[in-house]
């Protein structure tokens, strides 16, 4: 089955039944399925082809679901960037997907206007409408209506308006295979550059039916999503397991701790999806001491392990609520996960392979390490990328141990019982005169100091010791610590080469969508000593 597929037998078996609400408005799977099929038909007017790329570059909305159900229809492959990118990161992305279309949010008018010029190889540009519902649903009605579009761009309705949502059979459907790409999704640049990883229908179809399981969703649920669209963890969650299950979307622009637990008191959400920061926020906001979540069951979260103490906090605010955590990258898919009873097994863990994966720990030179060894994740998922978009070399190096196993770069080690820990990045192995540091070691001592809130730890260039071990520290609110009490802190559990040398104190760290810590970025800041939010307390 393709993608587009999916949307269509959805709206077949459910047609009113609506998959994403924002506010007042909704857009039921039979409107979602029809605006996709119209999509594809106008981009079948537009000369594109099978294999053919198209991009978008919006905010949340469900005239993007059906612009990406669309294109599935008619496969094409569709590339998500990211809306909140620079014009160089835009004008490079879609330069790279060789995109003939793109397709844009009122909110990043700007942003296409400034690399307009620079892309010549766009042959059309569209603007969705603003607020949550296709313009051209029944269901909705009012802020679906589009805004002023420029004369060089065409709004979303008036593109697809001609084009007949019935007979949705296209004449060259029967060539669609399953594992040919469907989308591309840039990789979250924790490292650097993001690479354009191949997705295929297979791929994003076995992650979806794989979630469903896990988070045991049925119809009648509701999801309440701030995931961005153009990332993966909402790629599988909002655009393949709410259709798998029927489920619905109370769909949020942005995460808002207060307006979570509105949502969770009022609106009946089931299951809430967040990585730890988030869900951190909800735990710390003035509401958790009073407010209820009658219907949740499930919180799925992604991107790191959680603090322990936080679980035990969980556990006490939602009694009976079922935790999941998932671990992947957009390349290999999720390939390790925890579920509720590890919690009370090893709460910081990855958790282990599901059913449908395999993982092996591996040095460099492709040998399994002991159990208890530190070794690089290396995957075969169903879930699995085809390949890097025109990167043949970073593709082979990804493929390097065999064409069905992905090297993630993430660290870890496996207990006796099998569940894996990570111990960090391929790039976060720190060698300090001749030892090695792995950063997740580091940052587990030092967020257990009760004036810590997060903590990252890099290696930073040293004439004496080739690195050194920098700890970047971001306190709690009200608390203080300086540089001599944490590195006493970390004595006490660490052997001395594994103890940072240098601290600094910022008020927050660059992140991608995912919640990942940008170490580059803030490697980079602190070389070039414009760590805006560092506090001069630096050792």
């Amino acid at each position: 089955m393709l993608i587009g597929d999916l949307i269509a037998r959805r709206a077949g078996l459910t047609p009113h039944q609506p998959f994403w609400r924002e506010g007042a408005e909704a857009t039921s799977y039979g409107q979602l399925d029809a605006d996709a099929c119209r999509v594809a038909r106008a981009l079948l007017a537009e000369g594109l082809r099978p294999g053919d790329r198209v991009a978008v570059c919006a905010a949340n909305s469900s005239a993007y679901a059906a612009f990406h159900f669309g294109a599935a229809k008619t496969g094409l492959v569709l590339a998500h960037i990211n809306p909140r990118s620079a014009p160089e990161e835009l004008a490079t992305l879609a330069a790279r997907c060789e995109a003939a279309l793109l397709a844009f949010g009122p909110g990043q008018l700007e942003l296409a206007e400034a690399v307009r010029a620079r892309l010549p190889g766009v042959r059309r540009w569209v603007q969705f409408p603003r607020g949550g519902a296709a313009a051209s649903g029944t269901v909705a009605s009012g802020t679906g209506a589009d805004v002023s579009a420029p004369d060089w761009a065409l709004p979303f309705t008036d593109w697809i308006a001609a084009q007949r949502a019935e007979e949705p059979m296209f004449p060259h459907e029967a060539a669609l295979r399953e594992d040919l790409p469907f989308q591309i999704l840039f990789t979250s640049g924790t490292t650097g550059v993001p690479k354009a990883a191949l997705i295929s229908h297979r791929a994003k179809l076995a992650q979806g039916i794989t979630h469903a399981l896990n988070l045991g969703l049925g119809g009648g649920d509701r999801i309440l999503s701030s995931l961005p669209l153009y990332h993966q963890y909402a790629q599988w969650l909002v655009l393949v397991c709410a259709p798998l299950s029927g489920a619905e979307v109370l769909a949020r622009p942005a995460f808002d701790a207060g307006d979570t637990w509105a949502a969770l008191e009022h609106e009946g959400v089931t299951h809430l999806p967040c990585v730890p920061t988030t869900l951190y926020r909800v735990l710390d906001h003035p509401a958790a001491a009073s407010g209820r979540a009658p219907h949740l069951r499930r919180i799925v979260y992604g991107a790191a392990p959680m603090d322990p103490q936080r679980i035990r906090q969980l556990r006490i605010r939602f009694p009976g609520v079922r935790l999941f955590q998932g671990f992947g990258q957009t390349e290999t898919g999720y390939c390790l996960g925890l579920h509720d009873a590890d919690h009370e097994i090893r709460p910081e863990a990855l958790g282990k392979p599901d059913l449908f994966s395999e993982v092996r720990l591996l040095d460099e030179a492709g040998r399994s390490v002991a159990p208890g060894q530190v070794g690089e994740i290396v995957a075969r998922t169903p879930y699995l990328m085809n390949g890097y978009a025109g990167d043949l070399e970073a593709t082979a190096a990804y493929f390097a141990f065999g064409p069905d196993w992905g090297r993630t770069g993430d660290l870890a080690w496996r207990d006796a019982e099998g569940y894996y820990h990570l111990a960090g990045r391929t790039k976060d192995l720190i060698i300090t005169g001749g030892e090695n540091v792995y950063a997740a070691e580091v940052e587990r001592v030092l967020l257990t100091h009760p004036a810590v809130a997060d903590a990252a730890v890099l290696g930073m260039p040293d004439a004496d010791w080739g690195e050194a071990v920098h700890a970047a520290v971001v306190l709690a609110p009200g608390r203080t610590a300086n540089p001599a009490e944490l590195e006493a802190h970390c004595h006490a559990a660490l052997a001395g080469f594994k103890c940072p040398r240098r601290f600094s104190f910022h008020a927050a760290f660059p992140r991608t969508a995912s919640g990942k810590v940008q170490k580059f970025s803030l490697r980079e800041a602190l070389l070039g000593g414009r760590a805006a939010d560092s506090d001069p307390q630096v050792k």
